[in-house]
């Protein structure tokens, strides 16, 4: 990539509704406006993270407030706006309805007027230049969106450590087949490939991230939520999400994700590659935020290669008494079959465990726990002193 990229970066102090309208109208205009996205007469698709059914005051779910103000600026130019996500889980109607009315999207429609995406067509997409799929299955009403808006949450995430622009677009996968694919590409810098190559597919136009608040440590479950007061825009997410890598202190390799797209050469590494408008990043002070608990192993060494000792030594999920409901969910969306449902509690073989962490991000009941092995504490009290 040589062409130098642009991000806004606007302040906003909380969910209160006027207040987010403003800084996103900001955010928009600072890099053009709404009608360098979207021409009068074409179809956008707004893609939110709604990955589960999440009330948005727990932080895993674009706020809809967010979700709101996006769509607005978009009104201004086009009534052809649909707003909406592929949950994991069966790809049906019925788990779209609950997943919109408990994140706060159905409430979106209703009152700005867009569609609510309720389309569970499926397109296979060619993508040649892709590094870990050259053809992927994207959901069909994205596919055939003139545009394509994501709106993504800003919080960490067990596996790939961040979830932000460049995930977020995962999401465009349908249902159950994001978990055949975690299935297929085991190893994590294999599944950081296939995100970037998803990424790159479904041929984004513009980006928008919710980073009023956040989610820091072993997100997004058992994270903790931390306030950062920013909302960003780009054409860019990696641009995007390199920004907000820096807003909270890390590198943006840190992200497994961005690491992938540095590899490869789809963006450089760093942040000298973009400009910044808005407000001063060193006015949002998040120097405290925490990524999630790592491998004792190095992360960069492949999972095919330190196999089951790293399995052993490795961070996995604990199904917790009291809180299970037996309900199942796990079970179905694993994607190696490791789960099944026991008398109490539902059961983890931690030998076909891959550490995808679905079963946590996807459980209703927040009934999964960390099972973290002595190796792992041990490094964690060191790694705590030595900071000290």
């Amino acid at each position: 990539m040589t062409n130098r990229q642009t991000v806004s970066l606007v302040e906003c102090e909380d969910y209160e509704s006027d207040a987010v309208r403003k800084a996103v109208a900001r955010a928009f205009n600072l890099i053009g406006g709404v009608s360098a996205v979207v021409s009068p007469g074409e179809s956008v698709f707004v893609k939110v993270n709604a990955v589960t059914a999440s009330s948005p005051d727990t932080a895993r779910v674009t706020h809809p407030q967010v979700a709101r103000a996006v769509v607005e600026q978009l009104l201004e130019v086009t009534d052809g706006v649909t707003i909406g996500d592929s949950p994991g889980g069966p790809f049906n109607h019925a788990l779209l309805k609950r997943v919109y009315e408990k994140t706060g999207i159905a409430d979106v429609a209703r009152e700005t007027g867009a569609r609510l995406a309720m389309d569970t067509g499926v397109t296979e997409v060619s993508f040649p230049d892709g590094k870990a799929i050259k053809r992927v299955s994207l959901c069909s009403s994205i596919v055939q969106a003139d545009r394509l808006v994501s709106v993504s949450k800003f919080k960490t995430h067990r596996y790939m450590n961040i979830t932000g622009p460049v995930k977020n677009l995962y999401g465009t996968v349908p249902g159950t087949m994001k978990f055949v694919y975690h299935s297929r590409f085991e190893d994590e810098r294999e599944f950081a490939d296939l995100i970037v190559d998803v990424h790159l597919a479904a041929k984004p136009t513009f980006h928008v991230v919710d980073a009023i608040e956040a989610i820091d440590g072993d997100g997004s479950r058992n994270g903790d939520i931390k306030k950062m007061r920013a909302i960003g825009a780009s054409s860019n997410a990696f641009a995007l999400e390199s920004l907000m890598m820096k807003l909270v202190g890390f590198d943006p390799s840190e992200s497994k994700v961005l690491n992938a797209a540095i590899l490869r050469g789809v963006c450089p590494a760093g942040t000298d590659w973009f400009d910044i408008l808005g407000d001063d990043p060193g006015t949002f002070d998040s120097a405290d935020f925490r990524l999630p608990s790592a491998s004792v192993f190095s992360e960069r060494i492949p999972a095919r290669l330190t196999g089951r000792l790293n399995r052993l030594v490795s961070v996995a999920p604990r199904p917790l008494a009291g809180k299970c409901t037996r309900c199942g969910t796990c079970a179905k969306v694993c994607p190696r079959e490791a789960i099944t449902i026991g008398e109490a509690v539902a059961e983890v073989d931690l030998k076909r465990c891959i550490r995808c962490f679905c079963c946590d991000e996807l459980c209703e009941y927040d009934a999964i726990g960390l099972r973290k092995p002595f190796l792992v504490r041990v490094r964690e009290w060191s790694d705590r002193h030595e900071n000290l």
